[in-house]
This record gives structure tokens, C-alpha cells and sequence, in this order.
């Protein structure tokens, strides 16, 4: 792709169409997940390449859609060390204003998932 996406857009868009998560298993292990949700693919193929990320963009079903358009919407899905580390890296210079609170658990939790 020819287009670039500036950094300080990337955690706009983060605060607004993103989620920084954790996944529990049965067995009381957690993994963070970075999940980012739009409609238009493009943002999300050109900010999974700004970060260099090696994850999957899934077209999502949306069950109940009350304006009736049936547009579709995409979500990039992050759960491998290697990308929540460029995940963390990215957002540790460049940190979250709405999620601030979201990302530091989600940090600390990536930690205790790779001492483990």
C-alpha cells in the first residue's frame, strides 16, 4: 500500500474503534487480545501494516443491525506475543488518552502471561 497513517491517528482510532482485552480460560490463565473494529477494511489493513503486524482482519456478522444497512464491518484481531509486543512498544511511546486505563492492564497482564 502507498498511503501512510500518521501514529497519533492510529491511537485516535484505537480510543475510538479499539479494545485492549483479555481472554480467561477455563484453567484461570489470561492472554491479552488487541481487537480494532471498522467498517472500512482499508484503515485496518494500513494501521496492521504501519505496526507491522502479522494478524488476521476478519469480516464480522453482525446479529442485530438497527439501521438495516447490513454493512460490513472487519476486525483486526492481535493475540500472538509478537504482536502484542509491537502492540506494547507502539503504545508505550505512544500512549492512549480514553483507554489509558485499559491499555496499562492489558500491559501488565501481557508481563505476567510471558513469566508464566
Amino acid at each position: 500500500m502507498e498511503k501512510e497513517i500518521a501514529e497519533g491517528y492510529i491511537v485516535g482510532f484505537t480510543d475510538g474503534e479499539g479494545t485492549f482485552n483479555l481472554i480467561r480460560y477455563p484453567n484461570k490463565r489470561v492472554r491479552p487480545q488487541f481487537l480494532l473494529f471498522n467498517t472500512n477494511k482499508e484503515i485496518l489493513l494500513l494501521i496492521k501494516e504501519k505496526l507491522e503486524l502479522d494478524c488476521p482482519i476478519f469480516e464480522v456478522k453482525r446479529i442485530k443491525d438497527l439501521i438495516k444497512s447490513r454493512k460490513k464491518c472487519y476486525r483486526l484481531q492481535a493475540r500472538s506475543r509478537a504482536d502484542i509486543e509491537k502492540l506494547i512498544f507502539f503504545f508505550d511511546s505512544n500512549p492512549p488518552i480514553i483507554k489509558a486505563k485499559d491499555y496499562s492492564l492489558f500491559r501488565r497482564s501481557y508481563f505476567d502471561w510471558i513469566s508464566r
